[in-house]
C-alpha cells in the first residue's frame, strides 16, 4: 500500500473499531424508556458518539482509491473530514450533552490522525474495500437501476409492483442460515468481485463482494452489469 492508502486504512480501522465499541456500550447501558421512546442523560452521552463516528467514516471512505494523495495532503483531508463530517443523525437540534459527546469524538479522532507518522504505517494490514461513491457515480448507478429495473429510490417489489422483470420474494422468517449461504453462493457465482450498495440514506458505496449478506435492510445490491438485483426492503415485525 502507498502511504496515503495506509493512512486511510488506519483511519477507517480506528473509526470502525470505535463505532463498534460505542454501539455495544449503548446497547448494554441504555437507560431510557421504550414506550414512549425516550433518552436519559446517560443515553445522550452515548449514542451521539457512534453517530458522529459513522459520519466521519462515511467521509473517510470517500478517499478510498485516491492513490495520488501524498502523506501530508491525505492527513489534511482526514483532518478536514474529522472537523466537518455530518449526517442527518448529527445535525439539527441537540442538547449540550450530545454536542459535547460528538465534539469529544471529533477531537479524539483528530488527535489520533495528528500523531500518526510514516513509521507507524509500515506494517498496516489491508482492510476490506469500501468506497463511498461520488455524487456523479451515485447518479449514474441510480439512473441505470431506474432504466433497467425501474428502481426509483424508494419501495420496490413486492411492496410496489415496479420491476419490469420477474422477481422472487421470500420473507426472512422463512429463511434458514443454509438458505442465506445458498443466496450468497449464487450471487458470488454471477457477480463481479465488487458490488454497488445503494442505501435509503444515500450513503451509496462500492464494496467487496465478500462483505455481502442477504439479511439487509432497505438496501439494494447489484454489480456493474445490472443484470441482477438483490434487495432487502424492510424488517419483519
Amino acid at each position: 500500500m502507498t502511504q496515503s492508502e495506509s493512512l486511510i486504512t488506519t483511519a477507517r480501522r480506528y473509526l470502525i473499531d470505535n463505532h463498534r465499541y460505542w454501539t455495544k456500550r449503548y446497547a448494554q447501558e441504555r437507560t431510557g424508556s421504550d414506550i414512549p421512546y425516550t433518552y436519559s442523560d446517560s443515553d445522550y452521552n452515548l449514542f451521539p458518539r457512534y453517530n458522529v463516528l459513522s459520519a466521519i467514516l462515511h467521509g473517510v471512505e470517500t478517499l478510498v482509491g485516491k492513490n495520488d494523495l501524498d502523506f501530508a495532503s491525505c492527513k489534511q483531508q482526514l483532518n478536514d473530514i474529522g472537523l466537518t463530517a455530518n449526517s442527518p443523525f448529527t445535525t439539527g437540534e441537540a442538547n449540550d450533552i450530545e454536542k459535547n459527546a460528538m465534539q469529544e469524538k471529533r477531537v479524539k479522532f483528530l488527535e489520533f490522525i495528528d500523531k500518526l507518522t510514516v513509521n507507524d504505517l509500515a506494517s498496516v494490514e489491508p482492510l476490506h474495500y469500501r468506497r463511498i461513491l461520488s455524487k456523479g457515480e451515485q447518479e449514474q448507478v441510480r439512473k441505470a437501476l431506474f432504466d433497467t429495473w425501474n428502481f426509483q429510490g424508494d419501495y420496490w417489489d413486492p411492496l410496489e409492483e415496479l420491476s419490469p422483470k420477474r422477481t422472487v420474494f421470500v420473507a426472512t422468517s422463512n429463511i434458514t442460515d443454509q438458505d442465506y449461504d445458498r443466496i450468497i453462493n449464487e450471487i458470488e457465482l454471477h457477480a463481479d468481485s465488487r458490488l454497488f450498495e445503494i442505501t435509503e440514506d444515500g450513503s451509496d458505496a462500492e464494496r467487496d463482494i465478500n462483505l455481502f449478506h442477504p439479511n439487509c435492510y432497505k438496501t439494494i445490491y447489484c454489480d456493474k452489469t445490472y443484470e441482477w438485483i438483490f434487495t432487502g426492503l424492510m424488517k419483519e415485525p
